[in-house]
């Protein structure tokens, strides 16, 4: 009679999770459930007579918008418009490119790349009384040297690629695959409509264009499924330290 009776709570037990387990309303996690796109934005500033104005008014819609960001400037640019890098917040990186706008590959001396990467870095540290580790090439086009010269100069990151970007870890710099976008070439809908991709994006502005155009084309941007995020955030690593 016992054994019945265990037998008939044992089925019914069974039927009961069967029952719950096939419900929609018993919450199971999907193992292909997508995580947000991960958006990275960064914004070069070049060597016009407006670039203080630009990072003003940039940092001020960046903070009304509550974006991350990441900026890249040239030593130069950076010696020449020190205030720049007061404007903003903790939420935006910052990283050095080389101190004259040129060419890393053009260069057949070693030394005087190296110096080129050594001085960009410390006219943006200067600037802002930072420690960057941040690089990217001022033309957009990285040397055979690049990863020399950066672990040289401390340097974690590279944004120099057209595909992807490069982390420094366990001594040696590695490559991880990235979708990159001038976002003069895209409308926001295209971005929108992009199906989730596990690759970040990273999309590309610099100071040629309005920040007004720019805002409004973040707008757009803010209401598509992404995770914005800075340098660091991408990376897991501290690539902008302040107050050094």
């Amino acid at each position: 009679m016992k054994l019945r009776f265990v037998a008939t709570i044992a089925t019914a037990i069974v039927i009961i999770l069967g029952i719950a387990i096939t419900s929609p309303l018993f919450f199971r996690p999907s193992n292909n459930a997508q995580t947000k796109s991960k958006v990275m934005l960064t914004f070069i500033v070049l060597e016009t007579s407006d670039a203080t104005e630009w990072c003003h008014n940039l940092s001020t819609m960046l903070k009304e918008k509550n974006l991350p960001a990441t900026i890249f400037i040239l030593g130069k640019v950076a010696e020449q418009n020190p205030l720049y890098a007061s404007f903003f917040s903790s939420k935006v990186d910052f990283g050095s490119q080389t101190y004259n706008k040129i060419d890393l590959a053009s260069i057949n001396d070693y030394s005087v790349k190296l110096q080129e990467v050594k001085e960009g870095k410390a006219a943006v540290d200067k600037a802002g009384n930072f420690d960057v580790k941040i690089f990217r090439a001022s033309n957009g086009i990285p040397d055979y040297d690049i990863f020399s010269l950066l672990s040289r100069n401390g340097i974690l990151a590279d944004f120099s690629y057209l595909d992807h970007f490069n982390v420094y870890e366990n001594d040696q710099f590695v490559r991880y695959e990235a979708q990159v976008y001038e976002w003069k070439n895209y409308s926001p809908d295209f971005f929108l409509n992009k199906a989730k991709t596990t690759q970040p994006i990273i999309i590309n502005f610099d100071s040629n264009h309005a920040v007004s155009r720019i805002g409004y084309f973040l707008s757009e941007l803010q209401k598509g499924d992404f995770e914005f995020v800075n340098a660091s955030q991408l990376t897991g690593l501290t690539l902008t330290s302040r107050g050094t």
